[in-house]
């Protein structure tokens, strides 16, 4: 009868070891990458400092008025919080290099939209 007591003991301390180990563990933000980081330069500490309040208290029309930004980012964007630095911000899902290089661009322009292109052509 000990045996089977010492034999159910050790099972359920190994499953619970186990279970322990693959448990997931935080994900640490990946390191930008090059092209990036070169990006993120072309910016001022300031210009930095006015994205990263932005990503990181912006309320959805403000996160919805940067290029690139819809309901579902601006969302995803929130959940995120906080983040530590701008590049951070490569870490929320459909955020790519492309969509952060329009977020500096709006950044470095005073957080102004761009001009819509006329789409009407001229008449003959």
């Amino acid at each position: 009868m000990k045996f089977f007591i010492s034999l159910l003991v050790v099972l359920v301390l190994s499953c619970g070891l186990s279970v322990a180990q693959t448990a997931p563990k935080s994900k640490a933000p990946a390191k930008p990458s090059a092209k990036v980081e070169a990006v993120a330069k072309t910016m001022t500490d300031a210009q930095k400092a006015q994205l990263l309040n932005l990503l990181n208290e912006g309320d959805d029309a403000a996160l919805m008025d940067v290029p690139g930004i819809g309901e579902v980012r601006a969302a995803a964007i929130k959940k995120a919080r906080p983040f530590a630095g701008v590049t951070d911000v490569l870490s929320v899902s459909g955020i790519g290099e492309g969509t952060f290089a329009g977020m500096v661009e709006y950044t470095k322009a005073g957080f102004k939209k761009p001009a819509k292109k006329s789409s009407a052509k001229a008449a003959p």
